[in-house]
């Protein structure tokens, strides 16, 4: 660890215990063998509460801003963290969960309060918010439980318990235009009710509740096939090329209707680590083709012209 700058440290006391105030500045900051950028690091004391005034950790990558206060009268901590992610595989690849990830961009914003001081975070005290905003990248290939809460929405669980109604596109590896979705925590829970993950492939939307602590789940998953244009003809076209030109062009006329055809629901519950996966349901449109109108089938049809 290469210090760039010295720290300053100035003793206080607070309600008699004795706080340091820092100004920290770390070049090549390095937690467990992992290369995570400079670190600056500034805290100081307002009456009888710690503020965190920033904690900034940048690398080519990603930055992360961790700002907050330890108020030690009642022992709470309060931290509001943004995480802007300019590689969200090399981030992951940083933090110890290689080839987890391909690709992507985003963020991640969270706002925690837990009891005690910022050494005694525990999940199961843990509150707050948190809202996450990503788009295109790729899920690898993961061993459930290896990357922790990533192996929850990559989705690989679900072809590996049972037999998917639509082709296997989340084992090899689930590509992604967005992952878009907001959450609450409440004593180490995380509840949400529309987390949506939209690729080329489907559509996804989870709901439900996820133990942080005890590394369980359970979700309602929604998944919606898309059905590409090549599936369209191709399956069609083998009928008659006639009738696959003719769905092609009415699919795109009004908007992809198949796409929207069937989708398929499961629950999800269980550990993270061996999820138990159950199909709850599954949704079948019908596509109906209005007859004309009255005014139209009642309007007389033209007289053939006279012969000159």
């Amino acid at each position: 660890m290469h210090v760039g700058t010295p720290a300053k440290v100035a003793e206080k006391k607070v309600a008699g215990i004795a706080i340091p105030v820092i100004d920290v500045a770390v070049e090549h900051f390095t937690y467990q063998g992992n290369p995570l950028g400079r670190l600056e690091l500034h805290a100081s004391q307002f009456e009888q509460d710690i503020l965190l005034d920033h904690l900034r950790l940048t690398n080519p990558d990603g930055v992360l801003l961790v700002n907050g206060k330890w108020g030690v009268s009642p022992a709470q901590t309060h931290a509001v963290v943004n995480l802007t992610l300019n590689d969200i595989g090399k981030v992951l690849d940083r933090s110890g969960y290689p080839n987890s990830v391909k690709n992507g961009s985003g963020t991640l914003s969270c706002d925690f309060v837990w009891a005690g001081s910022p050494a005694e975070f525990a999940l199961p005290n843990l509150d707050g918010h948190l809202k996450l905003k990503m788009a295109k990248g790729q899920f690898l290939k993961l061993d459930p439980g290896a990357g922790k809460l990533l192996s929850v929405m990559s989705l690989q669980a679900l072809p590996k318990r049972i037999a998917l109604d639509f082709t296997d596109v989340f084992s090899q590896g689930f590509e992604f235009d967005s992952i878009n979705g907001v959450a609450q925590i409440r004593q180490g829970v995380l509840t949400t009710s529309d987390f949506k993950i939209n690729g080329s492939a489907a559509q996804v939307t989870l709901s439900g509740q996820v133990d942080l602590n005890r590394e369980t789940q359970s979700l309602r998953v929604k998944v919606l096939p898309t059905i590409g244009d090549s599936v369209s003809l191709l399956a069609l076209a083998a009928v008659s090329p006639a009738v696959g030109a003719g769905v092609f062009l009415a699919n795109k006329i009004f908007r992809d209707p198949l796409d929207k055809l069937v989708s398929f629901e499961y629950n999800v519950t269980g550990s993270w680590v061996d999820p138990k996966v159950e199909k709850v349901g599954q949704v079948k449109a019908s596509l109906k083709i209005h007859p004309l109108s009255e005014s139209r089938r009642t309007c007389p049809p033209q007289a053939p012209h006279s012969p000159v």
